[in-house]
C-alpha cells in the first residue's frame, strides 16, 4: 500500500512539472524549460540534479538499475525530461548540447522498451521514433 501511495505520488508531481516544462517551451521560454527540468530531476532522484549531468546514456541506465532491476518508471520519466530538455537546447541554438540530451534519452527508453507494456510502452515507442525520426 505505502509503495503504490508513493509512485502515485511521484507520478502527480512529475506530471505536474512535465506539463510546466511543456507549457514553457510552448511560450519559446527555454530557460524556464531548463530550470524546471532540474527541478523535476531533483523530486525523481531526491537529490540535486547534478549527479546525471556527467552520466552517458548507458551510466544512466546503471544508474537506475542499482539493486539488479532497472527502476523503468524513472528511466522512463526522466528520459521524458532529456527529450524536453533537448528541445529548449535546440531554441536556445545550442543543437549540440540538444543533440546529446536526445541520445542519452534514447539509451534509457531503449532500455526501458522491453520491460513496459500497454500505454507506457506505446508512449516509448512514441518518444522512440521522435527522437530517432
Amino acid at each position: 500500500m505505502y509503495q503504490t501511495d508513493w509512485l502515485l505520488r511521484q507520478i502527480e508531481q512529475m506530471g505536474d512539472v512535465i506539463r510546466r516544462l511543456i507549457a514553457a517551451l510552448r511560450e519559446h521560454r527555454p530557460e524556464d524549460a531548463i530550470q524546471l527540468s532540474r527541478e523535476a530531476v531533483r523530486e525523481l532522484l531526491d537529490d540535486d540534479s547534478g549527479v546525471i549531468e556527467s552520466l552517458s546514456g548507458d551510466g544512466l541506465v546503471a544508474l537506475f538499475s542499482a539493486g539488479g532491476a532497472l527502476d523503468t518508471f524513472r528511466a522512463h520519466m526522466l528520459a521524458e525530461l532529456l527529450v524536453a530538455r533537448a528541445e529548449a537546447h535546440v531554441m536556445r541554438g545550442e543543437t549540440e548540447r540538444g543533440a546529446a540530451e536526445r541520445e542519452r534519452a534514447r539509451v534509457l527508453l531503449q532500455a526501458v522498451l522491453p520491460m513496459v507494456e500497454g500505454t507506457e510502452a506505446e508512449r516509448v515507442r512514441e518518444l522512440l521514433g521522435w527522437i530517432e525520426g
